[in-house]
């Protein structure tokens, strides 16, 4: 063996690195494989409706692709905000899962956040998204979005539009048209998309942004309203028949969709995000996964983590930016 006093300093020094680095490592207790107890899937809605069912499909399936039960857990309330603060302020370690919708995009212009939706959450995946339509009453004067604009300029503040709540998809819609189309519409807020859509079927109001909800697709069948556009790019295969809001000459970006997804706490690590993405790949790829979601006349639109995260942090910029100019808060 040799004398230690014949190695070279520097020699020395270094294998003296390498046995702390060798006695840390052994130190260091190995990472438990992911996940090692169930999961919540926080949702900001009370139990019934599209988003609420959706999750339970979505929680369902993770729970048989993860080996551990994803338990959904609704948390209602603060334009479901309680829930996106939850995981916000969670441990980033991948067990709180955040619902998101679309009122967490809009969220910053309505309330006063104690989480920064920008910075304190991150995205594993778009879930579904859901097409929304410019529907007008059967007795409205006008049959497609030019029409309606031509009308809107001639009588300022004369059109009515519905929605079910303040800073909904259906009140945010109408209100990114007004300002690209340079006309003026005024908002009547229900209580729910349910007296949204009557009013809208009584003529009592003109005009309502709105999902293809079953019933909804019942009354267009039956022509009780009229389907003017659907607020996306290109005509939806499913409904042939309605322009797309692109071919009212009025330009790019007034596509508008009702999206869903998972996010999680900012600072999760990349393997766990990766692993909580490849389960929601594998349950909605699912036939009995698909038949379900086509059956909520919703459409599976998975995405990678960072796709999703530079879409939803467009959409809190986007929308945000729209209630802001549009004074709207929350009531």
């Amino acid at each position: 063996m040799s004398d230690p006093r014949t190695i070279p300093a520097a020699t020395r020094r270094g294998l003296a690195t390498l046995a702390t680095a060798l006695a840390a490592g052994l130190a260091r207790p190995a990472l438990a494989a992911f996940p090692d107890r169930p999961l919540r899937l926080l949702v900001g809605f009370a139990p019934g409706g599209t988003v609420d069912t959706m999750s339970r499909i979505l929680a369902q399936g993770m729970s048989g692709v993860l080996g551990q039960q994803v338990v959904v857990e609704n948390r209602p309330g603060a334009a479901a905000n309680i829930a996106a603060e939850a995981v916000a302020k969670s441990v980033p370690d991948g067990t709180n899962l955040l619902y998101g919708v679309f009122s967490h995009a809009v969220a910053p212009a309505l309330l006063r956040l104690t989480y920064d939706p920008l910075t304190d959450l991150t995205g594993v995946s778009q879930v579904v998204k859901v097409p929304v339509f410019l529907f007008a009453a059967p007795n409205a004067p006008f049959n497609t979005v030019q029409e309606l604009v031509a009308a809107a300029r001639v009588r300022p503040g004369a059109i009515t539009f519905a929605s079910g709540g303040v800073g909904s998809s259906a009140h945010l819609a109408p209100e990114l048209l007004e300002r690209r189309a340079g006309i003026s519409l005024v908002h009547v807020p229900f209580r729910g998309g349910g007296p949204a859509l009557q009013a809208l079927l009584a003529g009592d109001v003109q005009l309502l942004c709105d999902t293809p909800q079953t019933s909804t697709r019942g009354f267009l069948e039956e022509r009780k309203f009229k389907a003017i556009a659907v607020m996306a790019e290109a005509r939806l295969p499913s409904y042939p028949d309605i322009p797309a809001i692109s071919e009212a000459g009025l330009g790019s970006g007034l596509e508008v969709q009702a999206w869903q997804g998972v996010l999680v706490r900012a600072g999760t690590p990349p393997e766990i995000v990766e692993t909580l993405h490849g389960a929601i790949l594998r349950v909605m790829a699912m036939p009995e996964t698909l038949a379900r979601v086509e059956a909520l006349a919703v459409e599976a639109a998975p995405s990678d983590p960072a796709a999703f995260t530079a879409f939803f942090r467009a959409e809190v910029r986007r929308w945000t930016a729209v209630a802001r100019e549009a004074g709207i808060t929350a009531q």
